[in-house]
């Protein structure tokens, strides 16, 4: 008798046991494909955010506070005082191109040290449940080099005015790791660096500030 009690004890915790890892299973499949994709979405938000202002942050601190217009454009005129030829300095254009490809690394290299925390309330896309629940660990890995590249705008700035913008374009990638789930997403910025006004006439003589073919 006492031996049938314990193999039937022995058969009921077994059947507790597997009825409880069936549930688990099934659960963990219905979170994996409910909320994993709204998890993801937000991480790829999250990260494109923190990215974004982080490359902006190094563009503004290390690049713009210490160039000028000047540094990179000349402007030649005529003997009646017109402006004849916008020129760029390459060769500056160039060192420029290659430190904001090192301050945006690096800068993106601090950003993935500690990674994103993430409020599983905002999963709900409730207000007020938003700070609440377990957080989880977003981690932000960066894919490949930042591309990095220089441009230009011209805005009518008033009566026979043009205002001259200088751009870095950044333009790289991160890698988002959740549980369950990643995915790559891509991060651009179009920052201004450095501008001036010209009085008079734009020349159609501007040389562009595109990449030396090799």
């Amino acid at each position: 008798m006492r031996r049938f009690v314990r193999r039937k004890l022995k058969i009921n915790i077994l059947a507790l046991i597997i009825t409880v890892m069936i549930v688990t299973a099934v659960t963990f499949l219905l979170v994996e494909k409910n909320i994993g994709p709204t998890l993801l979405a937000i991480a790829e938000a999250r990260a494109r955010l923190i990215a974004t202002e982080s490359i902006n942050d190094a563009i503004n601190k290390k690049i713009a506070r210490n160039t000028q217009y000047k540094d990179l454009i000349t402007i030649h005129k005529n003997n009646n005082g017109e402006v004849s030829l916008i020129q760029i300095n390459t060769i500056e254009i160039n060192r420029l191109r290659s430190d904001a490809t090192q301050y945006v690394t690096e800068s993106l290299r601090k950003i993935t040290m500690g990674g994103v925390s993430i409020p599983l309330g905002q999963v709900t896309g409730s207000q007020i449940l938003a700070n609440f629940g377990p957080r989880i660990t977003v981690s932000i890995i960066p894919v490949g080099t930042a591309e990095v590249d220089i441009s230009e705008a011209f805005e009518e700035a008033g009566i026979n005015q043009t205002r001259h913008k200088i751009f870095v374009d950044v333009k790289t990638w991160v890698k988002i790791v959740v549980p369950m789930v990643s995915s790559s997403v891509e991060v651009t910025s179009h920052i201004p660096i450095a501008e001036t006004i010209i009085i008079g006439k734009v020349p159609n003589t501007i040389l562009d500030f595109s990449r030396p073919k090799n």
